[in-house]
């Protein structure tokens, strides 16, 4: 997110990256898993900024720069646009001393049936929401780009957890969130990455969970739901708040109110909309979140909203701790 605002959006590199086709994917899985895109990965990667190395970290996180067929060209990890326009001439400077043959290579084609990623998961007879989160309006707000941060998130639910959101079609009738679903939404959604990188809550964590659906109107075939509840997660423990930091005992917390509506086409048994804010006091920070001097309850907020069917199928950032297969 940092290198968005402060990278991505200067002209000069926007300039450059025309000559490129731009890809993005979550560092963790490629460095490590020895499926056949790991291995591409892996192979160009060995070759960059990180080579060889093992500490501070064994990432492999970065901008890289390669042919078709993964013949390295340049790299880089920054926050510097000027860095990146350095690197970005230098991998093209090095592809116009590439003869034709090397530039293309050749690369059998990738099995997608041995490629095992969690988009394939996807429940395209479910629910499908993207996350925006954010800090609200505040007395005291911090310097530079974190203090205007956002981020962005999806979230998944399996058709019979949508389902199980949806009450009886008549006007009051409730029925709660499906427990399971709204555990995982709290433990890996309700999470302050506004600013940075954080982790999943544990389910201890969550010390608090209650969301109510209730209908609101029927149209037709069409039902309107309205949903209430809230939330409180308490964390405490020995841990960094600056990357890579000494350890020192901490809290972390959120107390949020939960409002939204929807509306269930039960025809079709499909959402037609689907929207939710989290709104509340957040205080405490983790290592790589951004958040190392403003530990003071501050307020921030969660959106949740139907992803338009036109848009990319994008993985949740911490798809490992849905537990799915």
């Amino acid at each position: 997110m940092a290198t968005r605002r402060s990278v991505w959006s200067d002209a000069k590199v926007q300039q450059l990256a025309q000559r490129f086709v731009a890809v993005a994917d979550e560092v963790s899985r490629l460095q490590r898993d020895k499926e056949p895109d790991c291995l591409f990965f892996q192979g160009f990667s060995e070759h960059g900024h990180y080579a060889g190395r093992t500490r501070p970290s064994n990432t492999r996180q970065g901008i890289y720069a390669v042919t078709p067929s993964g013949q390295f060209l340049a790299s880089v990890n920054t926050r510097q646009a000027k860095d990146m326009v350095a690197m970005l001439e230098k991998a093209l400077a090095k592809w116009d001393t590439l003869t034709p043959a090397e530039r293309t290579g050749t690369l059998p084609q990738l099995d997608p049936d041995a490629v095992k990623r969690f988009e394939r998961l996807r429940p395209t007879d479910g629910l499908v929401v993207r996350v925006f989160s954010r800090d609200l309006p505040r007395e005291k707000v911090t310097a530079g780009w974190r203090g205007e941060a956002w981020n962005q998130d999806h979230a998944w639910f399996r058709r019979d957890e949508m389902l199980a959101m949806v009450p009886a079609a008549e006007v009051d009738a409730k029925r709660a969130f499906p427990a399971a679903a709204l555990l995982r939404m709290c433990r890996v959604h309700l999470v302050d990455n506004v600013r940075g990188q954080t982790m999943a809550h544990a389910n201890e964590h969550v010390v608090e969970k209650e969301l109510t659906a209730r209908t609101m109107r029927l149209d037709g075939d069409v039902q309107e739901i309205e949903f209430t509840g809230s939330v409180r997660i308490q964390r405490s423990g020995t841990w960094a708040t600056r990357g890579y930091g000494s350890k020192t005992e901490q809290q972390l917390g959120l107390s949020l109110q939960l409002l939204g509506a929807a509306r269930f086409d039960r025809k079709q048994q499909r959402f037609l909309d689907w929207k939710l804010l989290a709104v509340g006091m957040r205080h405490g920070a983790t290592e790589f979140n951004g958040r190392q001097d403003d530990l003071a309850p501050s307020p921030i907020g969660f959106a949740f909203d139907l992803r338009p069917d036109d848009t990319a199928n994008v993985a949740p950032s911490m798809y490992w701790a849905y537990g799915w297969k």
